[in-house]
This record gives C-alpha cells, structure tokens and sequence, in this order.
C-alpha cells in the first residue's frame, strides 16, 4: 500500500479544511465570543497538513492502487471529525460527545448530543457549518482546489458511489466545480425564502446549511416545529427533497435537458417519497384532521426518507404501523450522488428488479432476461456489487443493533438508532426519538454509533478498504 500517497492526500485535505475553521472565528469575533476555539483548531489542522506534506515529500505515483484511495478517503473522514470535535471540546463537552458531535456533523447524521441553545452562536454556527461541507464532500470541496491531484476520479468515486452515475463532464475538477456551483445557488436562493419567511439572517443560514446537505441540525432543541410555520416547513421539504436529488440530474435540468426528469431512480425517489406520505396520512387519519395529517405526515416522510432527520412532531406518539413505514424510508434514503445516505434508490430498484430476474428463470428457466436499469443493462460486476452491499449493510446493522442492546438498551431504541445512525439519519426511536438526543447512551453505544455514522457515510467499501488493509499487516 502507498502510504505516503494517502500520507499526502490526507495532508492536502487538511490544508484546505483549515481555513475553513476560521469562518466561525471571524463569527466570534463578530458576536464577541471567544475566537480561540476555531483558531486552535486552525493551528493544529494547519500544523498537521504540513507534517503530513513534508514527510510525503517524493511519494511514488506509480503504484497508486484503489485501496490506498479509499483508504485514503476512510482516514480523511476519521480525522476532519477529530480535529473538528475540537471547538466542542472546548465547550466542556466530553471527548466521547464532542467525537460524537462531530461526526454527526460531518455525515450530515444530525443525531446529538448538545442542547443547541447552550452553545455560543459561533460554535452553533460551526454545527452547522461542518454538516454542509459534509453534504458537499470534503473531497469535492478539495478537488477544486488540487485538481491534478492523481487518482481524481477514484477519490470522487470513493465519496458519491454510484452503480450508475451519469457522466455529465470529463475532467474531476469540472465537476467538483459543477457539484459546488449547483450547491452554491441553491444555498442562497434557499437562505433567501426562509428570511423572506420570517426567520431571521442567523437560523435561515444555519437551516439552510443542514437542509440542503440533508443534515438536520438546528438551532432549537424543537427542532423545526419551533417555527410552528407550515410555509417554513413546506420549504425546508423542498430543499431537503432536492437534497435527496442526484446533482447530476440536478445540472441536466438547468441545461434544458429535460428527458433528465425522466431517470429511473428519480422517479422511484418520487414515489417512494409519495406512496409514504400517502400511507403515514392514512394510518394517522384517526389522531389528525386531513390537513394535519398531510402537514405532519409529509414533513416527516420527507425529512426521514431524504435522511435529513428534521422533526414537527413527535412521532414516537405515532402508532406501530407508521414507525415502520418511517423505518423504511430510513433504510431506503435518498438518490445516489446526493447528499442523502441509506441504502440508496438505485440500489434497491436493481435489488427489487433482480429479485424478479431471480423468481422468472425459476419460472422459465430456459428464457433469456436481462437486469436493466433504464435503457442501461446491469452488468453481473455491478449486480455483485449492489448485493454485496446490501449484506455487508444488513450485517452491520444486526452487529450494531445487538451490541447496544447488549449494552442495556430495548429493541425499539437498540435497531432505531442504528439504522439511524447507520443511515445518517440522526433520529430513531425511543431513547433516540425525534423529541430526544443522544446525550444519556453510555460511552460504548456512543462509540458504536460513530462507527456506524464514519460507515454510513462513506458507504462501507473505504472503511473496508482501510481495515483489510490494516489487518494484512502493512507497515507505514
């Protein structure tokens, strides 16, 4: 493994991110708040990037293979969490919750720890911050600034894997560029219809960073139903919707190319969004009048299917029925190149579509079908893929779950927050409830739930990577 290639990576990253620390301190100073926090934080990513630069200096570029670029991005997305944790840290948060924080931050889960109104703004601020760049891809923020860094391509693919992802420009750069643009705009258009809708500068900015990158930090314990506002709520789905959105087909659309609206899994993404709402507000006709109904019952279809985790409504009050129909779409998430995780669409449309493959050559065994996703056939690599994750997840999943009910917890609580975790959905059910936070786990399910959000967002295969890289015995 070239170790000095994800030596170097790492430090590149590091570089970048550390100025991105000195955001919130000029916020600080803004609100007379302590800047040190952020600039510490400066100082020892900045010190880091450096060591790390200086002693990967003459790396080879030609044995650079996969794993050490997904090995390289597991490490990167272990240690921005780490450093980042730092500013909560020094808020007299533990080093296990600040850990905690700040991995929920950076994979958009937006579980926590925290009472958000105990923070400074500028450490609110950060919250927020680290869940946007998070949504965006600390590699694709990266990538615009080194882009003849070698194996481009493979670090974006080991960020926004895809079994099929539409090629919309052929230089990385361009489409680092392309993905930040597209998130740019939508950014701002979004902080300007919350403003216009009455929240003012600070809570439309920090809501618009958690919603687009499908985070769900807020700046209330409430959560959104702190607004009580149904056209808040009603933007804020919008955005996490086109959050759950391939960006792909996000930037065909502002180039006219309309038959883009038409991508299978977008469609699917619409339905399955659609045929939740319509099954929550069926189930939960009995303890809300219609227009309720629909109002609650959206907003938390929406917000749990595009794994964005924000709650109007306590819905651990919700009958059996509609906790796993909101389980599902937990599991499900959103569209692949989103900043959505979960299963993703695609992959349940090709698992879904294989499964039927599997049933008609019992049926008609001497027949000839094919596994198509659109007008593309699903090579047998890719189908072994998509499979493959699907086991590795649901291992994960029953692993997790049993360790923290091992560690005292009930089934409701224990699968919940992992899937939630897992799924970077943020919040589950019971103890992890829509209306909780995760402060009162005990340190071993807060160290499993870090694990599951690090896997959760990296999609398994660079913390693989990593691991069997390290259990092989290699030496630095």
């Amino acid at each position: 493994m070239n170790y000095r290639y994800i030596e170097n990576i790492t430090g590149q990253v590091l570089l970048v991110f550390s100025f991105v620390t000195l955001f919130p301190a000029f916020l600080a100073l803004f609100y007379g708040e302590r800047a040190d926090f952020f600039l510490l934080t400066f100082a020892i990513s900045l010190f880091l990037a450096i060591f790390f630069l200086l002693d990967s200096r003459g790396y080879s570029n030609s044995d650079i293979g996969d794993s050490d670029v997904y090995s390289a991005v597991a490490i990167i997305w272990l240690l921005i969490p780490l450093i980042g944790s730092i500013p909560f840290a020094l808020c007299s948060v533990s080093p296990i919750d600040s850990i905690f924080e700040a991995m929920s931050g950076f994979t958009t889960t937006g579980a926590t720890i925290l009472e958000p109104e105990d923070l400074p703004k500028s450490v609110q601020f950060w919250r927020s911050l680290i869940q946007w760049i998070g949504g965006i891809g600390i590699v694709v923020v990266f990538l615009i600034f080194f882009p003849q860094v070698r194996k481009s391509s493979s670090l974006l693919e080991a960020e926004y894997p895809a079994v099929v992802m539409p090629k919309v420009r052929p230089k990385m750069r361009d489409m680092a560029i392309l993905i930040f643009q597209i998130y740019l705009i939508l950014t701002i258009f979004e902080i300007l219809l919350l403003y216009a809708l009455g929240l003012n500068l600070f809570e439309a900015v920090n809501h618009t960073f958690t919603t687009l990158s499908t985070g769900g930090f807020s700046t209330h314990s409430e959560s959104v139903a702190y607004f009580n506002d149904a056209r808040v709520e009603a933007v804020l789905a919008f955005f996490c919707v086109i959050g759950g959105t391939n960006f792909a087909l996000i930037y065909a659309l502002t180039q006219r190319q309309i038959r883009a609206i038409a991508d299978v899994e977008f469609k699917n993404y619409l339905i399955i969004i659609s045929a939740g709402i319509l099954i929550l507000m069926i189930i939960n006709a009995s303890q809300f009048d219609i227009l309720d109904s629909l109002r609650y019952s959206a907003f938390q279809a929406i917000s749990l299917a595009t794994t964005t985790g924000y709650t109007t409504f306590d819905y651990d009050t919700w009958s059996d029925s509609a906790k796993i129909v909101l389980l599902i779409l937990m599991i499900i998430g959103g569209c692949s190149g989103s900043t959505s995780s979960g299963l993703k669409v695609i992959r349940v449309v090709i698992l879904l579509k294989y499964v039927s493959y599997q049933v008609f050559k019992l049926v008609d065994p001497r027949s000839v079908k094919v596994v198509r996703y659109g007008n593309t056939v699903i090579s047998e690599k890719q189908m072994s893929e998509v499979v493959a994750f699907f086991v590795i997840y649901i291992f994960v999943l029953m692993a997790s779950s049993l360790l923290i009910s091992l560690s005292g917890y009930d089934m409701e609580t224990s699968f919940s927050a992992t899937i939630a975790t897992l799924s970077n959905v943020g919040p589950g059910m019971g103890l992890a409830g829509g209306s909780e936070i995760y402060a009162d786990f005990n340190p071993f399910a807060k160290f499993v739930f870090i694990i599951n959000m690090w896997v959760g967002r990296l999609e398994i295969l660079p913390v693989l990577a990593l691991l069997f890289s390290a259990l092989r015995g290699e030496k630095w």
